[in-house]
């Protein structure tokens, strides 16, 4: 199958909404602009009676200039984590632009993570287009994506498998699993930030060199839940599958704290917890286990999220 779509700047809109699960997307809202014309009357049809059949799609694309519908899309972010950066992903609702590959990439160079600790080196591109043919797609980005000029090499490389990893889990998310995705600009290859070449088929590089080794996937920063039992969910790999957690009030309290075990058995995968809480406003932190206890490497991967509680 295929598919393409064109966005410009003036179809990006997007606030964010309730936290997405960690697999699946809601079903997204659509919405096609259309144009009113008097018919001409057509007074004899020719019947139809040997349809020819269609057996290699041709691409479409669309090009949206005015107000857009919503969809609910996963973008990835970059945070600082044990010393680099990693990818840290956000469920947000963002202008639909045509599919959600497309509205998802143009999320990532023009909307702001919901966490203040994670950043994106992009800038607003004034133009997205995304086609997907099988399992490669191809995203060209308008040159004003890289606006930012203060960008070194080591945060050029996990930009541009920011895109690569959001570009991926929209299609999956879709129900259209991708596995390259090739990125152009203006339609030509390029050096990104005179550190990365694109133009050629790039895959997902392996999740423990770019992904956060734990972060807190559910409630999203800033969510607003109901008092009582509150499931927390998260994502990550770690000593043993532990991950530590606590929970603190507005002014820093401890009120609750324990571990959670990963569902990768020390490789990555999924948390969950729950805890009960009274109405306020709380952060929660979950931390993966250092065997070394902070004496070598890194350390420990860490996320924090604030919530409220009515």
């Amino acid at each position: 199958m295929t598919l393409a779509v064109a966005a410009s700047m003036s179809a990006c809109a997007g606030a964010a909404t309730s936290p997405g699960a960690a697999a699946g997307l809601p079903s997204s809202t659509r919405a096609a602009s259309a144009s009113t014309t008097t018919p001409t009357p057509v007074t004899t049809p020719t019947p139809v009676t040997t349809p020819t059949p269609v057996t290699t799609p041709t691409p479409v694309t669309t090009s949206v200039t005015g107000p857009a519908s919503s969809v609910v899309v996963p973008v990835y972010w970059i945070g600082e984590s044990r010393r680099s950066f990693a990818l840290y992903r956000e469920f947000r609702t963002v202008a639909d632009v045509g599919t959600p590959v497309a509205s998802a990439v143009a999320a990532a160079t023009r909307v702001k993570p919901l966490d203040p600790d994670y950043l994106t080196p992009w800038r607003a591109a004034s133009r997205v287009t995304a086609r997907q043919t099988g399992d490669a797609i191809t995203v060209d980005l308008s040159a004003d994506a890289f606006a930012n000029t203060q960008v070194g090499s080591a945060l050029a490389e996990r930009a541009v498998q920011q895109l690569v990893y959001t570009a991926t889990a929209a299609a999956q998310d879709a129900g259209h699993p991708a596995r390259t995705v090739t990125i152009t600009v203006d339609g030509k290859p390029f050096d990104a930030w005179g550190a990365v070449h694109l133009g050629d088929p790039m895959m997902r590089a392996e999740m423990s060199a770019v992904q956060a080794h734990t972060w807190v996937t559910t409630p999203q920063e800033g969510a607003t839940v109901p008092a009582g039992q509150v499931v927390f969910r998260g994502y990550g790999t770690s000593f043993e599958a532990n991950f530590p957690w606590e929970i603190r009030t507005a002014v820093g309290a401890v009120v609750a704290k324990g571990f959670a075990t990963g569902s990768g058995g020390g490789a990555f995968g999924e948390l969950t917890f729950t805890v009960t809480l009274k109405p306020g406003s709380y952060t929660v932190k979950l931390s993966g286990d250092d065997a070394s206890g902070g004496a070598e490497g890194p350390g420990a991967a860490t996320d924090d999220k604030r919530l409220i509680v009515r």
